[in-house]
């Protein structure tokens, strides 16, 4: 999984000068327990929050976190160390 997380971003390196924010890889199991992308979305979907307080990766920075919180968390620590041309398109 996480190979294929960063397939996505090395390959945008390659075709645009690289992905900026959160994606998600939507995907299935095959019957051989192989992992098959169907979309990417640049975006937060439902499945990022597997509840609706957050996801357990969430949970290890902060019990509770959403995405969308977690996101502003970055988005506040860029704007206070003035790196916002870093995070932002």
């Amino acid at each position: 999984v996480f190979k294929m997380g960063e397939q996505v971003v090395e390959k945008s390196l390659d075709l645009f000068g690289g992905i900026i924010g959160s994606f998600c890889l939507e995907t299935v199991v095959t019957e051989n327990l192989e992992f098959k992308v169907f979309e990417i979305s640049a975006r937060i979907v439902a499945g990022t929050n597997p509840y609706i307080n957050g996801s357990p990766y969430s949970d290890l920075i902060e019990p509770g976190l959403s995405t969308g919180r977690r996101i502003a968390q970055e988005i506040k620590y860029a704007a206070k160390h003035d790196k916002l041309h870093e995070i932002l398109s």
